[in-house]
């Protein structure tokens, strides 16, 4: 008979025993059973880390990582955004307390944000960039770590609010009237500026970023090669670049828009302001004396940008042509604003119609 394996043993608390078993193997292995755990070092209960608020969280990982590099223009966009609607809902409460139910809750309120102190109640449009913006921020936050999804991309969320009404193309004898009565306008400075707007179809910024030495008057074109935007003061500030990278491009000046410009062309300078651009205040006593002198009432700068994209896009040209002539990244934009057609637009197709069906009507 084999003999028993024994080992006499100290234990953990002082106490002496022994680990007994058929094999060597065995005896420890009964001992790990009966006193295994008192070997076993208790971890240090460590304190769970406590999940940022919304406001922590933008501050310190998404403003520094994914917004320092944006567009000025962007970056000044989802300032706004942050400090006039998302903050003051959102920002102290922590980001695993911002359930469905909590959205739901801050959609509703920015559909009603009258009641809330704010001058108008948003439309789904804005609500929905709203929503971009901040679901963006939470898809970053899941990738980290720092909660487990995004409450953001439920199927049960639901913007109940107004539709937005997006810019708005000017009726062609509006359009017409307007582009007939610019030459009579005897202020330099109104006519120059409504000349380019009218003809044109650029951004505001890009036409206050007009240098004479981007413009070629023998060729017809000028280029966009900077921006001047006033964010939130009086001050210009030039941005040597554009919206995107597809807004760097060349315009067509059409011959009525050269006639106008040619007599006041020089050598350098802004078209508004020579050396440096106009202050926002210079700027909007000139364009709201144009629109008066004009009789423009219900249509605004980028209203006429629409107008042009418009008329671009019910001519027939494509719609990957018409966002490369107005500095599009793609056609999204033409197809849901542009490619919207006007009644003029459908009316302009009648001959194309009556010629289709020429050969089944009564012949006299």
């Amino acid at each position: 008979m084999s003999s028993k394996q024994q080992f006499r043993v100290t234990l953990p608390d002082g106490r002496k025993v022994f680990a007994t078993g058929d094999t060597v193997d065995g005896a420890f292995s009964s001992f790990a059973k009966k006193y295994g755990r008192l070997y076993q070092q208790e971890e240090p209960m460590q304190e769970k880390k406590q999940c940022p608020t919304l406001k922590e969280f933008t501050k310190s990982v998404y403003r520094p990582s994914f917004m320092a590099n944006l567009k000025p223009t962007t970056r000044r966009s989802y300032e706004y955004v942050l400090k006039a609607y998302v903050m003051p809902f959102l920002g102290d409460m922590r980001m695993d307390e911002i359930t469905v139910a909590v959205i739901q809750d801050f959609y509703n309120k920015l559909a009603s944000a009258q009641e809330y102190g704010y001058q108008k109640n948003l439309n789904a449009k804005t609500i929905e960039r709203i929503r971009g913006l901040v679901s963006r921020i939470y898809s970053v936050a899941v990738e980290m770590k720092v909660v487990d999804e995004t409450p953001f991309k439920n199927h049960l969320l639901k913007i109940r609010a107004e539709r937005g009404t997006h810019h708005k193309a000017l009726p062609d004898e509006e359009i017409d009237r307007v582009k007939r009565e610019i030459p009579l306008l005897e202020d330099d400075e109104i006519r120059l500026y409504f000349a380019v707007l009218a003809y044109t179809g650029m951004r505001r910024e890009e036409i206050m970023g007009l240098r004479w030495e981007n413009i070629d008057l023998e060729k017809g074109v000028a280029y966009v090669r900077c921006t001047v935007t006033y964010p939130g003061c009086n001050k210009a500030v030039v941005q040597d670049d554009a919206k995107t990278g597809h807004s760097i491009r060349p315009v067509i000046l059409p011959v009525p828009l050269v006639q106008i410009l040619r007599p006041m062309q020089k050598e350098s300078g802004y078209l508004y302001g020579g050396e440096d651009p106009w202050c926002y205040s210079r700027f909007s006593r000139r364009y709201e004396e144009g629109k008066r002198l004009l009789r423009i009432e219900r249509f605004n700068n980028h209203d006429f940008r629409t107008t042009y994209g418009t008329q671009l896009k019910e001519s027939g040209m494509s719609s990957a042509l018409v966002a490369d002539m107005m500095g599009h990244a793609d056609t999204r934009m033409v197809e849901t604003v542009y490619a919207r057609t006007r009644e003029e637009g459908i009316l302009k197709q009648r001959a194309y119609l009556n010629e289709l069906n020429e050969k089944y009507a009564k012949q006299n």
